[in-house]
C-alpha cells in the first residue's frame, strides 16, 4: 500500500516547503486547483503527482483539461463517473499516459447523501459505474476504504481518501485509519491534515508506515 500526502489548501510556500520535507517519507503528493500554477515544484520528481479535479463536462473540455494536467507531469487524475459516454469515449485515449481514476461517492457523503444523489443501492452504483469505466482503460476508483467490500474487484486500484491518524479529519464522514484501509484492501492511501498539520509530520509518516507494516 502506498501513502499519498494531500496538499489541497494550501499556500505555495507552505505546500513547497511540506514538499520538500515529505518528499523522501512517501509515494506521492496529491493536489487541487490551489497548486495548478506551481506545479513545477514537482519537477524531476518521481513520486506520484494526483491532480485531483473531479472533471465533469462536456467531452471537449473534460479532454483538453487531462491535456494540461498530462503537460503539468502528473502521474493520476480524477474523472467523474457521472459524465456521459461520449466523455470516456474521448478519455480513452489517455489511458495509457495517466492513471484515469474515477470518483463517484466522495468520502463527505453519507449514506442518505449517496441514495439521494446517485438513485441507487451502494453495491449497484459501484457495479455501474465500474462497469461503464473499465470499458474505456480506467486504472482504478476513488472510494472510502470501507467501499471496498463493495465493489469487490481486485483489477482496478483502490486510491482512498478520508484517512485519519491520530486526529480528526474535518469534513470527512465515511474515514478510515491507516491500518484498516490495508485490511480491506486500499492500493493507495490519501492523507492530509493528520500529516501535514502535526507537530512533526516526517515522524508521523514513520508511525504510519510502522502501523501498516506490523
Amino acid at each position: 500500500m502506498q501513502i499519498i500526502i494531500a496538499l489541497d489548501n494550501m499556500d505555495f510556500d507552505k505546500a513547497f516547503g511540506m514538499f520538500v520535507e515529505l518528499a523522501p517519507h512517501c509515494d506521492g503528493f496529491k493536489i487541487n486547483h490551489n497548486l495548478l500554477e506551481h506545479t513545477s515544484m514537482f519537477s524531476n520528481y518521481e513520486g506520484e503527482l494526483f491532480i485531483d479535479l473531479k472533471l465533469w463536462d462536456i467531452p471537449v473540455t473534460v479532454g483538453s483539461i487531462v491535456e494540461k494536467i498530462l503537460e503539468k507531469g502528473a502521474t493520476m487524475t480524477s474523472i467523474s463517473t457521472f459524465n456521459n459516454d461520449e466523455v470516456f469515449k474521448g478519455l480513452h485515449q489517455y489511458s495509457e499516459d495517466i492513471k484515469l481514476l474515477g470518483v463517484t461517492y466522495l468520502t463527505s457523503w453519507n449514506d442518505k447523501e449517496q441514495f439521494e444523489i446517485t438513485k441507487e443501492h451502494r453495491i449497484d452504483m459501484w457495479k455501474n459505474h465500474l462497469k461503464r469505466i473499465r470499458k474505456y482503460g480506467f486504472s482504478g476508483i476513488v472510494c472510502s476504504a470501507h467501499d471496498i467490500l463493495d465493489i469487490n474487484d481486485n483489477s482496478i486500484l483502490r486510491v482512498c481518501p478520508g484517512i485519519k491518524f491520530q486526529s480528526s479529519n474535518s469534513g470527512q464522514v465515511r474515514t478510515a485509519t491507516p491500518s484498516i484501509a490495508k485490511d480491506l484492501g486500499a492500493d493507495y492511501i490519501i492523507i492530509g491534515r493528520s500529516v501535514t498539520q502535526s507537530n512533526n509530520p516526517v515522524e508521523t509518516i514513520e508511525k504510519i508506515k510502522k502501523t501498516i507494516m506490523s
